[in-house]
């Protein structure tokens, strides 16, 4: 043996094969040298090893980038979930137009209004002491030489004025005035609420490190407008000044904040991180037709869960309401105020099944390629009544065609995206939006496939039909 040659484990004195040249140097055989005296039947042997070697390798190899695929397409599902949540609370905590959308619809409903009603007449009811008032009156009344019966008119009494005061209060509610006064209500308390969240200095509420301040010299300032207008001119006299007071000093604000900048971040950005996990996992599955599908399925079945979940605790909250509370007011709050999160949830679910049912359409199945030639051949149909418009369309065919594959891919994305941005999720909004972009690609499509036009002037997949 040469030095530095492994011995056998065996501990014998095995020499390797080698082999002599013509000018009577020595070299080691490789397998590949060793193969070739081989006997037909040892060489097919030798062969059928190997190729059960480079399968299982195989095997392992696409059975890892499967699991990789898995598990990067479940934390997308779950973050696409977590998502449209964080988008939702982000919108409703930080956005006062969207806020007052969500809230204005409650003084809409006629069981919301009537338990508003209700509750501001037991107000004006209690604060006016009108029990202790009709009481005082039977009392005065008794001893002025009243019959004691006129104490049993006293609850009579206090229910009739309640009434009265209910009928006149519930019709103010359903005015436009108050709807207006409602809005504005709302408006101003979120945009003092998003003011003390973020630091932001509004009009009125001035913030600082750890407080929290209102300029009541902007609300002077206001007053004496509105008594200069009403003919008070002594008003008009009045100096404008700053008169800052102290609403609230916590050394928790600055903790708070930064937990509002967390939520801002996560409903602005987490949408974007799960669909490039998704394309990812999409991307790092052997077969990308079945990992869409796969990752779509997991997309849809989370959003499920969560519809399960809202609806869940939907019948909690409505078998938890204290008794003095009107139930159908209160689930019908409860279903006005997250309408848009179950939109949300029902259209992330439609998104997910309309992806399921393309990557299917473009499988192997009988029916898959029977609605696959359905569609060509009315493409090339369309493509030959178009050339036959003119020969305007040929250039354009001729620079779409090479780059049909990317042009897809990137209309799909950008429509996403643009969904994502500028479109209030809804399954009717997704529907249309999906169908608007199948309708843009058959006509990029139908132009791609115009210089195909042959001289009888049919594409070929018309002719083979």
């Amino acid at each position: 043996m040469q030095p530095g040659e492994p011995r056998p484990e065996d501990g014998s004195d095995f020499e390797p094969p080698r082999d002599t040249g013509a000018n009577g140097d020595t070299r080691r055989l490789s397998p590949d040298d060793d193969a070739s005296q081989l006997a037909p039947d040892e060489r097919a042997e030798l062969d059928k090893l190997r190729a059960a070697e480079a399968g299982r390798t195989h095997r392992v190899a696409h059975t890892a980038r499967w699991i990789a695929a898995c598990v990067v397409l479940v934390v997308a599902s779950l973050l696409a979930g977590v998502a449209v949540i964080a988008s939702y609370v982000r919108n409703q905590v930080l956005d006062t137009e969207t806020y007052v959308q969500t809230v204005t619809p409650l003084v809409q409903d006629p069981a919301v209004r009537d338990a508003v009603a209700h509750r501001l007449t037991n107000e004006i009811v209690s604060a006016a002491n009108l029990q202790g008032l009709a009481n005082s009156l039977a009392d005065n009344l008794v001893s002025r030489g009243a019959p004691q019966r006129v104490d049993d008119l006293v609850d009579p009494l206090v229910s009739g004025i309640t009434n009265l005061l209910y009928e006149r209060i519930s019709p103010l509610l359903a005015t436009p005035q108050f709807e207006a006064i409602w809005e504005n209500i709302n408006r101003t308390a979120h945009q003092a609420v998003v003011t003390v969240l973020t630091g932001s200095q509004g009009q009125v509420i001035k913030t600082g490190t750890q407080s929290v301040s209102i300029d009541l010299g902007a609300l002077l300032t206001a007053a004496k407008a509105q008594l200069v207008a009403q003919g008070f001119g002594f008003a008009s006299k009045i100096p404008n000044v700053s008169i800052q007071y102290t609403l609230l000093q916590s050394d928790k604000l600055p903790k708070v904040r930064t937990y509002t900048k967390l939520l801002n971040a996560a409903g602005s950005w987490l949408p974007y991180v799960a669909l490039v996990l998704i394309v990812a996992g999409i991307l790092i599955a052997p077969n990308r037709r079945r990992g869409l599908v796969v990752g779509a399925t997991m997309v849809a079945v989370i959003g499920l869960i969560l519809l399960a979940a809202m609806a869940l605790g939907r019948s909690y909250y409505r078998d938890h309401l204290p008794p003095t509370v009107s139930q159908q007011a209160a689930i019908n709050a409860f279903d006005i105020v997250l309408r848009y999160l179950k939109d949300a949830m029902r259209t992330l679910v439609a998104i997910a099944l309309v992806l399921v049912i393309v990557a299917l359409l473009a499988g192997p199945s009988r029916f898959a390629r029977w609605v696959r030639r359905m569609i060509n051949i009315g493409l090339g149909y369309a493509a030959a009544g178009l050339a036959k418009l003119g020969t305007w369309s040929q250039p354009v065919g001729r620079a779409l065609a090479p780059a049909m594959g990317y042009i897809k891919i990137g209309v799909a994305v950008v429509a996403l995206v643009l969904y994502l941005t500028l479109v209030r999720p809804t399954v009717s909004s997704a529907l249309w939006w999906t169908l608007g972009v199948l309708v843009f690609l058959a006509i990029i499509e139908i132009f791609a496939r115009v210089p195909a036009v042959g001289p009888d002037g049919r594409t070929p997949a018309v002719a083979a039909a």
